[in-house]
């Protein structure tokens, strides 16, 4: 079966991509990293050559994030292949979910989003905040497409995003203006002298919104300090953010057709904010040989319907040696969070977690890697004030084995068989009232959710590009999600979250990067994907909000001082969000054209202009009980930026 899914989707995929880059669409350099960094860390928590990584990672580097002119990382994040992004409030990112691996509708629980390697998930089921560090300060971000949950634990079975941020000395200021009364003001100051160095970047948004009542305003800042001596490094870093935002509430499909700028049923507003502190130590002991610790607090209070404060202290010591032929890495994470109300619930947990990893040369074409992990976690649950607590503990493990092989010069294959594991997170252990969504009491049944996947890639590089096949086979058990009718609780009719159903997931992803003459870049990629409900009563549906394919096709055109940017982006129909029977309409498919212009004006200035959803296509990504939640018109904007 898995034989006949390669060839057929293989034969249809090279038929479309070749399709594709006849066809008359506009197409940009922004759909894959063109250029990709010497060195990335998040395929095995260590430095090594893009090139020489076991499991695949994309890079978006600092150059795209310059040319793409977008206002968040939510917006670069959609360009690449084997992900995919649900907005729910416009393009400022406002409440997006996003998926790895094609997970569906709890991609937003099994990916996981490190910030310089630590985490910034929260406990609860809270969407990760991409607005909560300037994006000034990014260097690049790393995107490991592969089960995780051997070195990473936690939420990691779809993949991996790593932001990694600047440490240069470099000096900028953007400004950025545009349509839905959009501005944004970004900084980057770096520093270096003698023993010390360091940078401050902040970043200031605010949009009206296309829709009434989606304002959003956005702010963030972060600073960075490092020095080193004969007795190591030592770095210390600290961010905070502040994030308004109105949410005019889903509508219904009549609404949609008749005026989908219309505020919905239940229109709100939310005030997040936070910030994190943490230092980092570096010492190399001898030859081969380094020690590394760790240690952040991160906190978060999210006001929506009610006030939830996220909590996290985290200490990660980590040694590497090689013995001989071998690269050994030794780690424990030690984390005590918290994911509180301001009406009663509190919700502690204690993580404890050690890790291993041995990688081998085993020839000078092949590296075998090999990485286990073991982990356990103890809450502590209250549902109000008024009850009593109780506790509940688990451990789960994970295998991982991976290989890269150099079949010639240019020619590169990677396997992977890899596991993971997701602990049911603060939200989804309560029975709540149906109607008001009022805290019950805990739910002691909900288990851990697993993972097993097989990763095989080619990558063939040749003189004026590179082409690579991806296929990823992911079986989940114990998926959670959640459940209209769980009975009685209390006297009152219940919803929950359980253990579902089993899933399995197969995604075939196609890209390619050529240079077409000395000007022209294209890029294309396309994603086969099957993604099924494996158990119960829906055996063999499709899993909600997993399209079937996506295609992504981009160029870029220098003429003289200029370079033209057009890209095209294909999502086909998805099942609803919770719609396990398909019950409702399916969310139609889109084809979203954006198209850009840069110029170097001087060697200090650099403009961009962007004209989003060009042909002003009207479509929403995310849809949930027939409540639609439409997506932003068309819009112009233009950017500015200095380096002093």
């Amino acid at each position: 079966m898995v034989l006949r899914f390669l060839v057929h989707t293989l034969r249809v995929g090279l038929l479309t991509v070749f399709l594709g880059l006849l066809s008359p669409w506009p197409v940009g350099a922004l759909a894959g990293p063109a250029v990709l960094p010497e060195v990335v860390v998040s395929a095995s928590r260590v430095e090594q050559a893009q090139s020489e990584a076991l499991l695949v990672v994309d890079v978006i580097n600092r150059d795209q994030i310059d040319q793409f002119g977008a206002s968040n990382l939510a917006e670069f994040l959609d360009t690449v292949t084997g992900v995919n992004l649900s907005r729910l409030y416009g393009r400022f990112g406002v409440d997006a979910s996003l998926d790895i691996g094609y997970m569906g509708e709890s991609g937003a629980q099994n990916v996981l989003v490190l910030i310089d390697g630590q985490r910034v998930n929260g406990l609860d089921q809270s969407s990760v905040l991409f607005s909560q560090i300037p994006l000034s300060s990014v260097r690049r971000i790393e995107i490991r497409k592969a089960n995780g949950g051997a070195l990473y634990g936690d939420r990691a079975q779809g993949g991996v995003v790593n932001i990694i941020t600047r440490d240069d000395a470099a000096k900028e200021v953007g400004l950025s203006l545009g349509s839905f009364g959009t501005r944004k003001l970004d900084a980057y100051v770096g520093f270096k002298g003698d023993g010390l160095q360091g940078s401050v970047a902040l970043m200031s948004a605010r949009a009206d919104g296309f829709r009434q009542h989606s304002t959003a305003d956005q702010q963030s800042a972060q600073l960075k300090l490092s020095t080193r001596g004969d007795w190591g490094r030592l770095g210390f870093f600290a961010n905070a953010f502040e994030e308004t935002a109105q949410m005019p509430s889903y509508l219904s499909p009549a609404e949609f057709a008749s005026n989908h700028r219309a505020i919905g049923a239940y229109p709100t507003e939310s005030d997040r904010t936070g910030g994190s502190a943490g230092l980092r130590y570096e010492r190399y002991l001898s030859e081969g040989s380094v020690f590394s610790f760790d240690l952040t607090h991160r906190r978060s209070h999210d006001k929506t319907y009610s006030t939830i404060h996220n909590e996290r202290l985290a200490l990660s010591p980590e040694f590497r040696s090689t013995v001989g032929a071998w690269d050994w890495l030794l780690g424990l994470e030690l984390s005590d969070a918290s994911a509180n109300t301001d009406a009663g619930k509190q919700v502690a947990q204690r993580s404890d977690a050690l890790y291993a990893q041995a990688t081998w040369l085993l020839s000078p074409d092949f590296t075998l890697e090999v990485s286990a992990r073991t982990q356990r976690a103890r809450s502590d649950f209250q549902a109000t004030a008024a009850q009593a607590i109780s506790a509940a503990s688990t451990r789960q493990s994970a295998l991982s084995m991976a290989g890269r092989y150099a079949i010639g010069k240019d020619t590169t294959l990677r396997l992977g068989a890899l596991s993971g594991f997701r602990f049911p997170n603060a939200d989804e252990l309560y029975y709540f009232d149906q109607s008001t969504y009022e805290l019950l009491t805990i739910n002691p049944s909900v288990k851990p959710m697993g993972s097993q996947e097989v990763s095989v890639q080619i990558e063939h590089a040749f003189a004026s590009g590179k082409v690579d096949m991806h296929y990823r086979n992911i079986r989940s058990s114990d998926e959670i999600g959640y459940q209209y009718d769980c009975g009685t609780v209390a006297g009152t009719a219940a919803s929950c979250n359980i253990n579902l159903y089993d899933t399995r997931r197969q995604v075939l992803s196609l890209a390619g990067r050529w240079l077409v003459g000395p000007a022209l870049a294209v890029n294309a990629s396309l994603d086969l994907v099957r993604a099924a409900i494996d158990s119960g009563d829906n055996l063999g549906r499709r899993m909600p909000l997993t399209p079937r394919r996506v295609a992504r096709v981009s160029a870029a055109q220098t003429l003289s001082a200029y370079t033209l940017i057009a890209s095209a982006s294909y999502r086909s129909a998805m099942v609803q969000a919770t719609d396990q029977s398909a019950s409702y309409p399916l969310i139609p498919g889109r084809t979203v054209v954006d198209l850009g212009l840069t110029r170097k004006l001087s060697k200090t200035w650099a403009l961009s202009a962007w004209l989003r959803n060009a042909f002003d296509k009207r479509y929403y990504d995310y849809a949930q009980y027939d409540g639609l939640y439409p997506a932003d018109a068309r819009g112009f904007f233009l950017s500015l930026k200095a380096a002093l």
